[in-house]
């Protein structure tokens, strides 16, 4: 590597490691959708705009196609060029997947559903983010892994089962409302337990007291979400030298959320796997297996090493301002390659070559302020308030959003409404949900209250019903969430799926 090339990427490493928090949640987490459209007549991540090339189906190609952009000496109009020109993945989709059309970042999952980021071995999976590696039954639920099942509303759970409306729980079963909480069984309400079994408010009791009062707590559904909203923080642990929340066995971490085996980094959110540690990770949003000396790139990693202000890149090292790219390395503006090396704009070139051009587009982005800065503001394709960083942080204006020339979404959400559908409002759904009494249906909206002989049911004329929320977005019941809400007795969603993604991806 030429020594030019060296000081350059300590100068783009110098400015990385010195970014505020909120400037790196507004240009990283702003690559993150969350949210899915129609666009060129299939289902994308990317809305509409003028700012993509032509889609294609992610699962229907083997290989990238390459883009030769012409060279112009201003670097990013140059990369603008070529992602107008590139052929881009309507979803990112790897591997085998089954009946996730309607997904993003997909990799070895069955049963998908407008939930992001997941796979290796995930089944029946709504509204979700975050969630790998033998896990199944998860809905509106964040940071999901290994080995969980039957998890709802909730927020960082590990090798655990019959999980709802809790977070940071290990190694547990039958938890409700409860944070903190590791090799535990039967809680309800409670903080930051180990090894502990039928206990309410971290007092413990008999079983047969436990399920009597169990029963009571849990027939106030209609509390689940504010009781949820007012859970305790994350307990850090085996750290040294770290500031931030939930995050385990890390030394010299500032501004680390959900960060595990992981040393001097800074603006980490989301380190994604158990056994391999990281390390020199610096403005980083969904951090993969075994990756070091990453600087201002999100949603990437898995065997990689020093990429430079990337997007979406796996098994890859030493590219800068990079999308899309999968096993490639000494790579500078390119979108969408496999396999490839000493590539400039997706152009081929010679070892010696390449050094000598990104030579010389360096030193023009030295002399224009903007080496070591992120995609620009105006390059981003997604509306972004359907983004992680909005979600993450939604203090953002949409003033201060549209001043940068991001894209924001001012319609409300929308989706495929059949004519016959009948729309009710969130306020109405106390309709649909109540109690079986003797073979007689009770709604909630009867004012009524459970008795020892009622059993929770909802109504399936929900399935046929269209919700409309306080801001006008609608959203359906589909039915595996109605069979999964019946049969754990959970009441209807009151929230559109985008607001209780937004619960989860707060930084707590």
């Amino acid at each position: 590597m030429s020594h030019r090339l060296k000081l350059r990427q300590k100068k783009i490493q110098a400015k990385r490691k010195n970014t505020p928090w909120r400037d790196f949640v507004m240009e990283i987490g702003s690559h993150f959708p969350v949210n899915l459209y129609h666009t060129q007549w299939m289902i994308s991540k990317y809305p509409h705009t003028d700012r993509i090339g032509r889609l294609i189906v992610a699962k229907d190609r083997d290989n990238y196609p390459t883009v030769s952009s012409p060279y112009t000496w201003k670097f990013f109009d140059d990369m603008a060029s070529l992602m107008k020109q590139s052929h881009l993945d309507n979803i990112n989709f790897y591997g085998s997947n089954e009946n996730c059309d309607y997904a993003e970042a997909v990799y070895g999952a069955k049963n998908g559903y407008l939930s992001f980021s997941f796979g290796d071995n995930a089944e029946n999976i709504f509204y979700s983010c975050f969630v790998w590696t033998n896990v199944s039954n998860v809905v509106n639920s964040f940071y999901i892994e290994k080995d969980s099942d039957n998890v709802y509303h909730s927020y960082f759970v590990q090798s655990s089962s019959n999980i709802f409306y809790s977070k940071y729980i290990t190694w547990c079963h039958e938890v409700w409302l409860s944070t903190n909480l590791t090799w535990c069984s039967e809680c309800i309400l409670c903080d930051d337990l180990e090894n502990q079994s039928y206990c309410i408010h971290n007092q413990q009791y008999s079983k047969d007291v436990y399920l009597e009062k169990k029963q009571e707590i849990l027939s106030k559904k209609i509390a689940f979400d504010e009781l949820y909203s007012n859970l305790r923080p994350a307990k850090n642990k085996n750290t040294k030298n770290c500031i931030g929340t939930c995050i385990y066995q890390c030394e010299n971490i500032e501004n680390g959320n959900l960060v595990r085996n992981m040393t001097d980094s800074r603006n980490i959110i989301c380190w994604t796997w158990w056994y391999t540690g990281s390390s020199n990770i610096y403005d980083w949003l969904d951090v993969w297996l075994d990756t070091h000396h990453m600087y201002g790139t999100g949603m990437a990693g898995t065997n990689s090493e020093h990429l430079y202000c990337c997007s979406w890149v796996t098994r890859c090292s030493y590219l800068f301002y990079s999308y899309h790219m999968e096993s490639c390395s000494y790579c500078l503006g390119c979108i969408g390659l496999k396999n490839k090396s000493y590539c400039i704009f997706n152009k081929q070139y010679t070892k010696e070559e390449r050094y000598d051009k990104i030579d010389e587009i360096f030193t023009q982005m030295e002399e224009d302020g903007t080496l070591g800065q992120f995609f620009p503001w105006w390059m981003n394709p997604f509306y972004f308030n359907d983004t992680a960083a909005y979600l993450i942080d939604d203090s953002f204006t949409k003033e201060e959003v549209t001043a940068k020339w991001y894209l924001r979404r001012d319609e409300p959400i929308q989706i495929d409404i059949p004519t016959w559908a009948k729309v009710v409002k969130t306020s109405e759904l106390d309709q649909y949900e109540g109690w079986m009494v003797d073979g007689d249906f009770i709604p909630l909206s009867s004012g009524k209250q459970s008795t020892e002989w009622a059993t929770w049911t909802i109504d399936p004329e929900i399935l046929k019903v269209i919700i409309q929320d306080e801001e006008w977005n609608v959203y359906r019941i589909i039915p595996m969430e109605y069979k999964f809400l019946k049969k754990y007795g959970l009441p209807l969603p009151r929230k559109h799926r985008l607001e209780r993604m937004k619960e989860n991806f707060k930084i707590s």
